[in-house]
């Protein structure tokens, strides 16, 4: 977790490109709920096109919030099929939202560009992405 006076944030990490993203996805469902209480009983594609690599990663998580309020969507896992430097194909695996299991940690309105980094280095690759409280 990373301290910001109005917003929340958070680094995720991967030795690949298909992994720093879907850490950042797992991140992002563990920013509003325990995602080790979600099952992984239902597959959802999922797609995001930018204009941008670091465009990418807001899109990409930004997709992943709105199939949580509009949709009630809870993922526990990821897997990528496609990954350019302007495009995602992905499937979620996860479930439909339930008060009686999940309980809201964060209500999450939207994932911004403020301090948003994508870097590769000798250790993989890293993400920080602060979200909209």
């Amino acid at each position: 977790m990373l301290e910001h006076t109005a917003d929340v944030g958070f680094e995720a990490f991967g030795q690949t490109r298909e992994e720093v993203f879907v850490n950042a996805a797992r991140a992002l469902t563990d920013l509003m709920v325990d995602a080790a209480e979600v099952r992984p009983a239902a597959a959802v594609p999922i797609e995001a096109t930018a204009a941008s690599e670091t465009d990418l990663v807001v899109n990409w998580l930004s997709e992943v919030l709105y199939l949580f309020d509009a949709e009630r969507w809870l993922f526990s896992g990821f897997e990528i099929s496609r990954l350019t430097m302007c495009s995602l194909a992905a499937v979620g695996r996860g479930e439909k939202f339930d008060p009686a299991r999940h309980a809201i940690k964060l209500q999450v309105k939207a994932i911004t560009y403020h301090q948003l980094a994508l870097e590769h280095g000798a250790g993989g690759w890293r993400v920080q992405v602060y979200v909209d409280i």
